[in-house]
């Protein structure tokens, strides 16, 4: 019999607010939150590049000023999911997006006079070199490899300088990697796979750290309802993290195939060549040297502070959580061979 102690029952969620606006509506966690804070009775307004009525979704370009920003009237959060996700986006435009977007949504939020805040940040911002088990008092850190990691460093300086100031009451989110039924971490391996271009570094001996996105969702919800949530930056992830070899190699398994490694010195130069000639053919591909280093990360992260102050812990096993990807990957045709 299992120890009850050992995956005790979740704390009682708290009290939500009535609306809240969720940025980045669309997107694979944007709609995870929706969807959630709707079956709560939340009512929820949404803001994406484009305009989806059925979901209450306006169009808005969070880099600019406009109309997008009056939605902040009268909802009481602000959930900000919207982001350029790349690591090998050219600089100035994730800058732009995930910092001056940021502030750009800040801006209508304290207009509007809400009172909370939620940003969603991600463990990138620790780089790629940090003690194992580090936790939310360890110093961010800017590499110059990653557009997407040192543009969520800046972020982060944005919103806990806005709470600082007091223009709204805010939380920083540090997911880790969060994988489900059209995530990146689904969609892309298996792209890549299927292209025969998918290589580990190293021998896999990486360390990946899934989250399942509706035990993510679940963190989120438990810190935007509670007022000891305000001010705390909370690392969101697994309880331990898997080689990567051990992630990557069973959705290769889906396919049949097997990844390949190699050592990281010896691929970075073709790594590099490989992805930027991809791109320049117009070929959407986040191959290049961030990934490389990325996929080499050999430390997890601490969510004792989410433990602590939310009562949460992630309930999902790993194998659970694939099998329900697998499902959803095969009907979407990503298991079948390419051009079948």
């Amino acid at each position: 019999m299992p120890d009850p102690l050992e995956n005790p029952q979740p704390a009682p969620m708290p009290p939500l607010p009535g609306r809240v606006l969720v940025t980045g509506a669309a997107g694979f966690l944007g709609r995870a939150l929706t969807d959630r804070l709707t079956a709560y009775g939340t009512e929820v307004v949404g803001v994406d590049l484009v305009a989806d009525p059925a979901r209450g979704i306006v169009a808005g370009d969070i880099t600019r000023p406009g109309p997008w920003q009056d939605a902040c009237a009268g909802v009481d959060a602000v959930l900000h999911t919207a982001a350029t996700v790349s690591m090998v986006a050219p600089y100035d435009d994730a800058w732009r997006v995930n910092v001056v977007g940021t502030r750009r949504v800040l801006d209508a939020a304290v207009r509007a006079g809400v009172p909370r805040f939620v940003h969603f940040s991600s463990v990138v911002v620790f780089g790629n070199d940090y003690p194992d088990g580090v936790d939310e008092t360890h110093p961010v850190r800017v590499t110059g490899r990653s557009s997407y990691a040192d543009s969520k460093v800046g972020s982060e300086a944005v919103v806990l300088a806005a709470h600082a100031r007091g223009e709204t009451a805010v939380t920083v989110i540090r997911p880790a990697d969060v994988y489900g039924p059209g995530s990146v971490w689904i969609r892309e391996p298996l792209t890549l796979l299927r292209a025969r271009r998918m290589l580990l570094p190293d021998g896999g001996r990486g360390v990946f750290t899934p989250i399942w996105v509706d035990d993510l969702v679940d963190g989120v919800l438990r810190a935007l309802g509670r007022p000891e949530a305000v001010g705390q930056v909370i690392t969101l992830g697994p309880d331990r993290g898997v080689p990567c070899k051990e992630y990557f190699g069973e959705l290769a398994s889906w396919l049949d195939r097997r990844v390949p490694t190699a050592p990281a010195r010896a691929i970075r130069p073709v790594v590099t060549a490989v992805g930027a000639g991809l791109r320049r053919a117009g070929v959407r591909s986040e191959i290049g040297p961030a990934s490389i280093d990325f996929l080499n990360r050999r430390g997890r992260y601490s969510t004792e502070r989410a433990r602590d102050l939310l009562g949460w812990q992630p309930r999902t096993p790993l194998a659970e959580g694939l099998a329900r990807s697998r499902e959803w990957a095969q009907a979407a045709g990503l298991l079948s061979p390419p051009g079948a």
